[in-house]
């Protein structure tokens, strides 16, 4: 079975308790955490934060500079999906994140060849998990995610969590 983690970094692995010039940086226990995740499901990571960029190679490598111990386990991001109103004025309608996850899966749906992913159906092989402080998801979704404290980041109550949704048979 592929297993995913969608993750997003502020308020699940970067949290007020580590400010690195003024914005939140990683902290190494969250990031621990994580790390448990992936141990004990042998999950692949698809980044839907802020902090990803449009091209995963650059994503990789800018995570990689911040210090983010996984990187080698992103597989993928999510798109921007947002739409300009008028964007001469650069007014635009946000679109909530659980919809760029939903494109991801749907335009992503794998199945795993040596270290290759190639487009195949969904089925009862792919198990997913979403780690995000905030609630934009949709309502196919609820099963799968888990909404962390922003101020408290990834829990070892999300941890638990996670490892289940991610371990458990459809």
């Amino acid at each position: 079975m592929k297993k995913i983690i969608f993750l997003d970094i502020d308020g699940v692995i970067a949290t007020p308790e580590c400010i690195e010039h003024g914005s939140w940086g990683l902290v190494p226990s969250k990031q621990k955490l994580l790390g448990e995740i992936l141990k004990y499901t042998n999950a692949n990571i698809v980044l839907s934060s802020s902090w990803r960029y449009n091209d995963l190679n650059k994503t990789k490598e800018y995570m990689d500079e911040k210090g983010f111990l996984y990187s080698d386990k992103i597989i993928g991001i999510t798109i921007r999906a947002h739409m300009y109103i008028n964007k001469d004025q650069k007014i635009h309608l946000s679109i909530p994140r659980g919809v760029e996850i939903k494109q991801w899966i749907d335009a992503n749906i794998h199945s795993e060849n040596g270290n290759n992913w190639n487009r195949k159906s969904l089925g009862s092989e792919y198990q997913y998990v979403i780690l995000d402080d905030d609630t934009d998801m949709l309502y196919e979704q609820k099963d799968n995610f888990i909404n962390t404290d922003s101020l408290k980041g990834l829990t070892l109550d999300d941890v638990g969590n996670a490892i289940r949704i991610l371990n458990q048979n459809k």
